[in-house]
């Protein structure tokens, strides 16, 4: 320990092993004793101390400080405990030598986690690969936080504003090992990532474990998430009965909004809304995206995805003039560029052809565009719900054969439940 802070602070003033051993000991002695490898009297660091100019007393109980500090880091990141987790990470980059210590890597790792959160994945990114570049040298722990944290970071793309593929974040967090790791927050993203990939029944299992520790930690925000992934994967069940579902939405959406929990109440809002969509209520369904779009920031992913389901629904309802679509779907492409949204775009193209009856390059523009790449992306719900109208299109029309290939591609692919 002392011979980390002693190493650090003879590089930050720029010293040799030689001029710090001057006077005092051989170079060789130096470094074994920087790295730990022999034994050496307190006197000795005490003329070290000295000549660095520190209190290595002080220092000592900083280095032993931190290991408390980066874990009550990751607990408010779990948490989410925003002025902790800034509060937190202030303290913990006050102390010099966090670089180039043993935790140096756990530190690294928690600060990609904080930027993700504040929405700097670029950042993130750049911290992540980083560490990944010693990943040989990496402590148990610190391999599945790597890990965990690769997939978080492929979930905090949940607009999915870019070509990142649905299946990116599973693809990291099968790689956990949770006997080494420990941390069941785990289990919360490895249930989102079950999701992203269609495999209903895996991201039900987890989100349910993870639900059980959110309420042993009394993470009342986390709770409300869990609970929402689980909410998801029951609408897919056709036993579940559509009201009680109903009734645990409007529960949560009530909890989020006494929480202050923003974003959470309108992403239930917009999931409430596709449990009506689905059901063919398209009023309720629009009411539902329309109070999500207050919620939002009007430059936001969620605003657009939103707004896009908006749409959808008002085109479903019919009573809207082509005037008032036209409009909105004006307002779609403008974000969607802003934000260089391939996803969107395309969605608002099939909004926009739809809305002008243009039937032959609707179906066109599925068949070519569309389709292929919510295929190839992963978009679970988008593919099916498109190769379905292309299925019925070709059915109608009487084009069996392209009928079989489109049920073939899209319905007879399998997913990790049955396999």
């Amino acid at each position: 320990m002392e011979g980390e802070i002693i190493k650090f602070y003879r590089e930050k003033q720029n010293l040799t092993q030689a001029q710090l051993g001057e006077g005092i000991c051989t170079t060789t002695h130096v470094s074994k004793i920087e790295r730990g490898k022999t034994a050496y009297s307190e006197e000795m660091i005490m003329m070290f101390s000295d000549r660095l100019s520190i209190d290595i007393k002080q220092e000592v109980d900083k280095f032993k400080s931190l290991e408390t500090l980066l874990q009550q880091w990751l607990e408010a990141i779990i948490m989410r405990r925003f002025k902790e987790m800034e509060d937190k990470k202030d303290e913990i980059e006050r102390i010099p030598f966090i670089q180039s210590t043993y935790y140096a890597d756990f530190y690294h790792l928690l600060k990609a986690r904080h930027l993700i959160i504040q929405g700097e994945r670029t950042k993130a990114l750049e911290l992540l690969e980083y560490v990944n570049e010693s990943y040989a040298s990496l402590a148990e722990y610190e391999k599945n936080l790597l890990f965990h944290t690769y997939g978080v970071y492929y979930i905090s793309d949940n607009a999915k504003v870019d070509n990142e593929s649905n299946s990116m974040p599973i693809h990291y967090l099968k790689k956990v090992n949770m006997e080494q790791y420990g941390n069941k927050e785990y289990y919360y993203h490895l249930a989102i990532a079950y999701h992203f990939i269609g495999s209903y029944i895996m991201a039900y299992f987890f989100a349910e474990k993870a639900l059980h520790f959110f309420k042993e930690t009394n993470n009342y925000a986390q709770s409300i998430n869990a609970e929402s992934v689980m909410l998801l994967q029951m609408s897919r069940d056709t036993s579940v009965d559509f009201d009680e579902l109903v009734n645990r939405y409007k529960n949560l959406i009530h909890n989020s909004e006494i929480l202050g929990l923003n974003d959470k109440r309108s992403l239930l809002l917009n999931n409430l809304g596709f449990e009506y969509f689905n059901k063919g209520e398209y009023a309720l369904s629009k009411q539902c995206y329309k109070q999500a779009l207050q919620i939002d920031a009007p430059d936001s992913n969620s605003y657009l995805l939103h707004l896009c389901n908006y749409i959808d629904a008002c085109l479903e309802e019919g009573i809207y003039s082509k005037t008032f679509l036209f409009k909105k779907i004006k307002e779609g492409f403008s974000l969607a560029k802003k934000l260089k949204s391939t996803h969107f775009l395309i969605v608002l193209k099939l909004l926009k052809l739809k809305t002008e009856n243009n039937t032959t390059a609707y179906f066109q523009f599925i068949e070519e565009k569309a389709l292929p790449y919510f295929t190839t992306t992963g978009h679970i719900i988008y593919r099916n719900r498109y190769g379905k109208v292309l299925l019925n299109r070709y059915i109608e029309s009487n084009q069996y054969m392209e009928a079989t290939k489109v049920f073939s591609e899209q319905f007879l692919n399998k997913t990790p439940e049955n396999m």
